[in-house]
């Protein structure tokens, strides 16, 4: 009888390691205790909600030519400060949670809807065609932006994160302005945009003659082939993120607030894109602040080859980082906690090294 019991206890003993040892290698590291899966819903939380009706003020500049740009200033007293720059067809709205997590650690947050897009002017012919210009008007909008917000006398650290097309608009702007940040983040950004195999070249030239071309018959952009205006989309089988929740909740502004609605691109994006990814990567020894460049695994929007080139490019800058999350969609900050959490963590361990000077650069 005592042996059955010494065998039963064993088992259990046996057992309960082996649930343990299970769970802990699904455990995150955390040591920034951010924001989880498991708190949210189909539309952020409770407190992420509040956070932003307590403390996001909305507020509006004249960008080029007088187009009306919606920007967001979240500033609670904090003396350090992080500028995002937006990828295409998002709005401020969609950093709800990433607000709310970077500015429990500190840091006052100033977000901008990219002209076209967000709650930002609107032209192309409607309010869905993902249209611009020149390429180059997003970035002249965004040093504006940061002109305007006096950083360096308000600040002792200031950071500027962006996101896929945002990114290629940061590093256009770095290489181009006198700038007021210390460090740059980028995740996924758009540095060569996944053409389906179709060279750059060729698309460019393609795109390009037929945004001419349908300037001449109509007063609206050209979307690209088969585009068309916002269609609510389906978390299954997207080229975003693992995360159901984190995709449902940013798609919520876009059903719920439809001036945030915003279908594909024209042809006259895309060419003008083509050619500022180009520039960017060519220009990129120009940047003088030490960047963190998170890559997607996984992405299936951007190729990572430009990625590759550009941070190559960085000749003044030893100090940068390129990481690599296997397995990770192209929206990083709105994954699965496994791949946003990981991000996020060795974003705010750079932008600590930056402060500590321990991430310099030769000018």
């Amino acid at each position: 009888m005592k042996a059955k019991k010494y065998a039963l206890l064993l088992t259990s003993l046996f057992l309960f390691h082996t649930t343990c040892s299970a769970a802990n290698s699904d455990m995150i590291n955390n040591p920034f205790n951010l924001n989880t899966e498991s708190t949210l819903s189909n539309n952020y939380n409770a407190d992420i909600d509040a956070f932003w009706q307590q403390y996001a003020q909305a507020n509006t500049f004249q960008g080029i030519d007088e187009k009306n740009i919606h920007t967001i200033a979240i500033t609670t007293g904090n003396d350090k400060a992080i500028v995002i720059s937006q990828g295409r067809n998002e709005s401020v709205l969609k950093y709800k949670e990433v607000a709310y997590d970077l500015n429990l650690k500190g840091y006052d947050l100033f977000l901008i809807d990219h002209r076209g897009q967000g709650l930002s002017e609107r032209f192309g012919g409607d309010q869905y065609r993902g249209h611009v210009i020149h390429f180059q008007d997003y970035v002249d909008d965004l040093n504006q932006y940061v002109d305007s917000l006096a950083l360096e006398k308000n600040y002792t650290q200031r950071y500027l994160v962006s996101h896929s097309m945002g990114g290629a608009i940061s590093a256009l702007y770095l290489e181009q302005y006198k700038t007021p940040f210390q460090g740059a983040i980028f995740f996924s950004p758009m540095l060569s945009i996944n053409l389906g195999g179709l060279p750059p070249f060729i698309a460019k030239a393609v795109t390009y003659s037929s945004a001419e071309i349908c300037s001449w018959f109509s007063d609206k952009a050209c979307y690209v082939p088969a585009g068309e205006g916002y269609t609510k989309r389906p978390f299954e089988g997207n080229q975003l993120t693992h995360s159901e929740k984190r995709f449902y909740s940013s798609q919520y502004s876009f059903e719920n607030i439809p001036a945030t609605q915003l279908g594909d691109a024209t042809m006259r994006w895309v060419a003008t894109s083509i050619s500022a990814t180009e520039q960017a990567i060519k220009e990129a020894n120009k940047i003088n602040i030490p960047i963190l460049l998170i890559q997607a695994g996984a992405d299936e929007v951007v190729t990572s080859q430009g990625q590759k080139d550009f941070f190559d490019n960085i000749k003044n800058c030893k100090d940068s980082q390129f990481l690599t999350i296997d397995g990770a969609k192209h929206e990083i900050l709105i994954e699965s906690d496994k791949y946003r959490i990981t991000a996020l963590t060795h974003t705010l361990q750079f932008l600590i090294s930056v402060a500590q000077g321990k991430r310099t650069c030769t000018k």
